[in-house]
């Protein structure tokens, strides 16, 4: 719902740019068809060069499978589906957001942009396919009224409820891209003011009250109420009683009952650790394995290669750590395509023996997060017996799966790892297995400095847990692929900016 690539503001967009640029839209739909075809068409070349009438083949069905849609059909086939997105997240919102004077005239315009939608997309499937990309071809000579000179080629009626649909389907659609915006879903302090803003009150603790504290509203909290006031310490009272805007206090409580009470103990350390296999099992030597990981039968082999054993540093060394699209988060595409590709491996296997797999993928980064949720998508969420958790080091703390993919990202020729380096970041992420721990990172770059991964890096050679990714069949094929894969997005980037700096200067 909130996902740029793939939410509200991905649909809205999208259905502007259709309804506005619907030729536009359909010429670009036509060139990625002839761009597609293309490539085909060079790597038959490239196939019959190599002798390989498989490839050829192959290539040449795929080539006969395109076929282009005609306009009417794109419009109308684009238009049902972006309806479709957009009908399903004004639903949510009307249901779940909460509501305020302000934002009111939002929702009057969601529900009314709704039925503007299912009245044009009516009007576009009554138009002829012969006449219909004739009536938007006075876009291209920039005229808002598209229809005013063409009335008598279709029927009146049908012409002018066209026309108005349109352009009140405009209208709506702009108000909503500049009047209601979505918060950043990767960043929940965003998103926690976008529903505070709106919310009439707010339940929570004394103590959080300070999360108010710097919340802008166009209306301050006017009241107040305290319950169980009589074990609120005087200090935790202090805090609600400070929000901006306050004018009414309501204090509920019995003082003849149990007061606030502050106690400390001494601590002790629990020795005993009763989830981790006792050969990823660490600490400095002051805890004990419980009887139950000792036991045989907590050994699992989910894949049958020595490298995914219950412990495993693998090496990959072709990867190059970056930043990604929008903030400062790294990401490493090459530990990202081996992720997936172990992920594969293990739900085939699942699937395979009927077993039942928990796994978590641990990143300290958000960026590769984001970026290995995405390749993974909602694949393997309908399946009982396997699930796959994507999340941060601090996502992950107090978890546990049976199996830990950990991707440490960083991969250079520095040596720098930063925050990696931090021995408690360290200590969550490697005790969040219970069966199978596998660590994804460039063991020289993780190695280079005078860190606790130096330790790791070198335990694991020492214990014969240490493994190359380019000994593994498959997981050196998605690497090569991903390493492909990113050296054609750079040329591709280069000739679009080859091509953008040529049409500026055409112009």
């Amino acid at each position: 719902m909130l996902m740029p690539s793939s939410g509200w503001t991905r649909y809205l967009s999208s259905m502007q740019g259709l309804v506005e640029h619907p030729l536009v839209q359909y010429d670009r739909y036509l060139q990625g068809i002839d761009d597609q075809k293309e490539a085909l068409a060079k790597m038959v070349e490239a196939a019959k060069q190599k002798k390989d009438e498989e490839l050829v083949k192959k290539m040449n069905d795929r080539m006969q499978k395109i076929q282009k849609m005609s306009f009417k059909r794109y419009l109308t086939s684009n238009h049902k589906r972006l309806e479709e997105d957009l009908n399903k997240c004004v639903e949510t919102f009307w249901n779940d957001l909460p509501r305020s004077t302000t934002t009111e005239e939002n929702f009057r315009c969601m529900k009314e942009a709704s039925r503007l939608l299912a009245t044009l997309g009516k009007l576009l499937h009554s138009a002829p396919e012969e006449q219909l990309e004739t009536l938007f071809k006075s876009e291209d000579e920039r005229n808002w009224s598209l229809f005013q000179n063409l009335v008598t080629q279709v029927h009146h009626d049908v012409s002018f409820e066209l026309k108005e649909a349109r352009s009140m389907c405009l209208e709506k659609l702009k108000h909503l891209s500049s009047h209601f915006v979505l918060p950043d879903i990767f960043e929940p302090r965003s998103i926690e003011e976008f529903l505070l803003q709106r919310a009439k009150s707010v339940l929570c603790t004394a103590s959080s009250a300070y999360r108010l504290y710097y919340l802008q509203t166009p209306q301050p909290f006017d009241i107040v109420v305290v319950d169980e006031a009589a074990q609120l310490k005087e200090c935790e009272s202090l805090i609600p009683l400070q929000l901006p805007g306050v004018r009414h206090v309501v204090l509920i409580g019995d003082e003849h009952q149990l007061p606030a009470l502050v106690k400390s103990q001494p601590k002790h350390l629990l020795n005993v650790q009763y989830r981790m296999h006792p050969v990823s099992s660490f600490y400095e030597s002051q805890i004990k394995d419980g009887p139950n990981v000792l036991h045989r039968s907590y050994e699992r082999k989910h894949l049958t290669d020595p490298m995914y054993g219950s412990y495993s540093f693998i090496n990959i060394d072709s990867g190059s750590e970056s930043t990604g699209k929008g903030d400062r988060s790294l990401i490493n595409t090459v530990e990202v395509a081996a992720v997936v590709r172990i992920v594969q491996r293990l739900f085939k296997e699942s699937v395979d023996t009927r077993s039942r797999v928990q796994v978590g993928v641990v990143s300290p980064y958000k960026g590769q997060v984001r970026a290995i949720q995405e390749k993974l998508g909602k694949k393997y969420e309908m399946h009982d017996g396997f699930s796959v958790k994507v999340r941060s080091v601090d996502g992950f703390q107090g978890a546990e799966e049976d199996v830990i993919i950990f991707s440490a990202v960083r991969s250079n020729s520095s040596g720098k790892i930063g925050f990696l380096a931090d021995l408690n970041r360290t200590n969550v992420a490697l005790t969040r297995a219970k069966h199978c721990l596998w660590i994804l990172g460039n063991a020289t770059t993780l190695a280079g400095g005078k860190t606790i991964w130096r330790e790791i890096v070198a335990d694991a050679k020492v214990r014969g847990c240490f493994y190359d990714a380019k000994n593994d069949t498959e997981l050196s094929n998605a690497i090569n692929m991903a390493v492909i894969e990113m050296d054609e997005v750079e040329n591709v980037l280069k000739l679009e900016g080859l091509r953008i700096g040529g049409s500026r200067h055409g112009v």
